[in-house]
């Protein structure tokens, strides 16, 4: 006979209705928006488990996979609306495996198991593959605009003053680099992910004979998570994720600062396409660069929710809880989802940028960000030790500055005035090889320091990107290869039970 009820005998009424409305009920709505689907197939897995293991007989495990299907087939509406009867959404499914196969079959699918699920792991696996290959994505782009720019000579700056002169390409394989260490973090965070924690039970694990490998490998799970106390009380598979993606929506959010800067009037270095751009409905003059501005938002969002995940965590037990099995599970999810919006944004923003180059050069020409370059010449040609050459330039740059000169303009009898000063005597310079040694290409060209910016070095590490590139494409296409492989294999054992 079935009950009304599941797993409340201990209780002697259901949820009430406050405690219904305000957390049973979204909690049921959010589970079956995000983990229907992967707690059908943890099911699938678990019964070919437990008819291999001799646990249940294969006649059980054969209906209870034929209902499984049918829920499959008819996705998450077949769980009808919230019944506070069953209380959570995995007690719903179990009521729809019941009707389908009566609860003498249906009643040993939780056999040796409880919550949590590696529901969680599954879903958050999924969205770091879809967010490491969306950054994949991008760091093409930036390795291919890096490749058009190489030579594109422009000003860099340290706390915001002109500092030195390096090209659009050396920068933007900066920012490339970045955000391949930040794909980094993200594959650890998947492999802390991919572990199963299906076996552990409540926490002390079981006495039945169950094959925890065997689940995690039907699962497409790397391994599984092996102590069972940390299976249920750990929370990494949250923390590390969500840091790993606030780190690398940092380093975008600090790229999109520089863009949104050089794309003002006052900068008017780089431009975005129309299609990425949005207007005024008072101003008919604005082309605002809005992407930047939402992923700097979405930046400081995956910051918070982050920092909630901590939060949440930071003083609960070590133990099966509702902050680690429910709680901090949402700022998680939001997270990775707004991640992948802000990736995709931020990749088709950028693959419609224009530098503008005359202006770039005019800057980086104007600006003194060649002086090391100046002082560099004077101490290799004069004997100077370093510091008097500093200050012999940074005193050519002051004199400047009160003349309301700038660095095209300064020349051999401006330098002289300081090294007089500062050394007592005139230097057998002339004009030419001033400008010489403040000439923007110049200095790019004498800059071919390994990781330089001279054209040479940014050629070779474009090479060197492009072929990390392939070797990233290949390392996320066996992820997803592992996953679809495990697929098949559980489809396989399925059909086995079936026809047995």
């Amino acid at each position: 006979m079935t009950k009304e009820t599941i797993s409340r005998e201990r209780l002697e009424a259901p949820p009430g209705e406050v405690f219904t409305e305000t957390i049973q009920k979204p909690l049921y709505a959010f589970s079956c928006e995000r983990f229907y689907y992967p707690l059908v197939t943890t099911n699938k897995a678990w019964t070919v488990m437990l008819v291999a293991a001799g646990i249940i007989a294969a006649e059980d495990g054969r209906k209870l996979l034929e209902a499984l299907d049918d829920l499959e087939s008819r996705g998450p509406e077949a769980l009808g609306d919230y019944d506070p009867r069953y209380e959570y959404f995995y007690s719903h499914m179990e009521k729809r495996l019941t009707d389908w196969a009566g609860e003498e079959v249906a009643g040993n699918i939780n056999i040796g198991r409880t919550r949590p699920e590696p529901l969680a792991r599954i879903v958050v696996r999924a969205k770091l593959i879809e967010i490491l290959d969306r950054t994949s994505a991008l760091r093409a782009t930036l390795v291919e605009l890096a490749e058009r720019e190489a030579d594109t000579v422009m000003p860099q700056w340290t706390h915001y003053q002109p500092a030195q002169i390096s090209t659009v390409g050396h920068y933007l394989l900066a920012i490339a680099d970045a955000v391949e260490r930040d794909a980094e973090r993200l594959h650890h965070a998947y492999r802390t992910v991919n572990r199963c924690t299906l076996g552990c039970g409540a926490l002390a694990g079981t006495s039945y004979p169950v094959d925890r490998q065997l689940v995690a490998d039907l699962l497409g799970f790397d391994s599984f998570k092996e102590n069972t106390i940390d299976c249920v009380s750990g929370a990494e598979h949250l923390t590390e994720p969500v840091a790993a993606v606030a780190g690398l929506l940092v380093t975008l959010s600090r790229f999109c600062q520089d863009l949104y800067t050089w794309h003002t009037w006052e900068f008017r270095m780089v431009e975005i396409g129309d299609e990425f751009s949005g207007s005024s409905s008072m101003m008919p003059q604005k082309k605002n660069p809005y992407p930047f501005e939402y992923v700097r938002a979405l930046a400081g969002q995956a910051i918070g929710q982050m920092t909630s995940v901590h939060a949440i965590l930071h003083n609960t037990n070590f133990q099966d809880i509702k902050e680690v099995e429910d709680s901090a599970v949402f700022p998680v999810i939001e997270c990775l989802e707004d991640t992948t919006r802000a990736v995709t944004l931020l990749n088709g923003t950028v693959g419609t940028l224009r530098f503008h180059r005359e202006r770039l050069w005019e800057d980086a020409a104007q600006g003194f960000g060649s002086c090391t370059e100046l002082a560099a010449r004077l101490q290799r040609q004069f004997g100077f030790s370093y510091r008097s050459a500093h200050r012999i330039v940074g005193d050519t740059v002051l004199r400047a500055y009160r003349r309301g000169l700038n660095a095209t303009q300064v020349d051999a009898e401006l330098v002289n005035e300081s090294a007089r000063a500062v050394v007592g005597r005139a230097l057998e310079i002339d004009d030419a090889w001033v400008q010489q040694a403040l000439d923007p290409r110049a200095f790019v060209e004498a800059h071919a320091v390994p990781g330089g910016p001279a054209l040479a070095e940014v050629r070779r590490m474009l090479e060197k990107r492009r072929q990390r590139l392939e070797e990233e494409r290949s390392r996320l296409a066996s992820l997803v290869a592992r996953l679809e492989a495990a697929d098949r294999r559980l489809r396989e054992r399925v059909a086995e039970v079936r026809v047995t």
